[in-house]
């Protein structure tokens, strides 16, 4: 009986151990990977998705692509009109990896501004734009 407890405890704490390490990646490209991540865990939350299989053209997949990117950034903002329980998986995922709520507040600016392509400076955008927001809130 004891054996089977210590292995519960040294498993628990085995696992809470690694939770902790994976969450806390803060750095540019772990602030992307959070947001990469949230977005294919908690899924899109409108029917936009469903349109990106029914259409051919490389250029219309993309753009719903991006469609999808940005509302994903307004839900984890929790702006004004995004879905309450897509906002509230998204907001979950990213507090659990790290994201402060100024880093959140940060994305749909982010997402909006790092074009061609999204992802090619995200993190770097998040970290730097959130110590403006922090500074705004206060």
């Amino acid at each position: 009986m004891k054996r089977i407890a210590v292995a519960l405890i040294a498993t628990s704490m085995l696992m809470t151990a690694v939770g902790v390490g994976f969450a806390k990646d803060l750095g540019a490209a772990g602030l992307e990977e959070a947001f990469i991540d949230a977005v294919g865990t908690c899924g899109p939350s409108s029917n936009v998705a469903g349109s990106i299989g029914k259409s051919d053209d490389a250029q219309v997949k993309i753009g719903l692509r991006d469609a999808l990117i940005t509302e994903a950034a307004d839900d984890a903002a929790a702006v004004a009109g995004s879905n309450k329980a897509h906002s509230d998986c998204i907001r979950k995922d990213l507090t659990a990896r790290g994201y402060t709520d100024n880093d959140m507040a940060a994305l749909p600016y982010c997402v909006k501004h790092d074009w061609p392509d999204p992802f090619t400076s995200l993190g770097t955008c998040v970290k730097s734009h959130s110590r403006l927001e922090g500074a705004l809130k206060k």
